[in-house]
């Protein structure tokens, strides 16, 4: 009640409602809430920092750290060959069907000749349904 008498004559010649000082104890109590939760997450945060805890995290996070990296770099090396094998055996065909069609010219255009008439006809084909 000293707080009601205390703040009866405000500046502005109005008086200080019951609702006004329940907002200021709200506020002063939220103020203080946020100091504590603050003060306690600092408190937290220096246990955890100087925690053995938080040295095998840290040694673990940089074990799976090397050991992604790792298998990314092997993953790498894996699809590196894969695509060498794959274009050195595309260039084998590549060779073999040159040597094909000039050894036999008349053979290489009928069935090229076929093959895009079969393709075609299955092309067209699917127009129509």
């Amino acid at each position: 009640m000293s707080n009601a008498k205390n703040r009866e004559g405000d500046e502005d010649g109005g008086n200080v409602t019951s609702m006004d000082l329940a907002r200021e104890a709200v506020a002063e109590g939220v103020e203080k809430a946020r100091s504590a939760v603050s003060h306690g997450v600092d408190a937290a945060r220096d246990r955890m920092r100087d925690s053995p805890l938080s040295e095998r995290v840290k040694k673990a996070s940089a074990r799976a750290g090397e050991a992604a990296k790792g298998g990314y770099g092997a993953a790498k090396e894996k699809l590196g060959h894969g695509y060498e094998r794959a274009r050195k055996d595309l260039d084998q065909l590549v060779g073999d069907v040159n040597v094909y069609v000039r050894d036999n010219p008349g053979r290489a255009v009928l069935i090229a000749a076929a093959a895009g008439f079969a393709l075609g006809f299955l092309l067209r084909r699917d127009r129509r349904s």
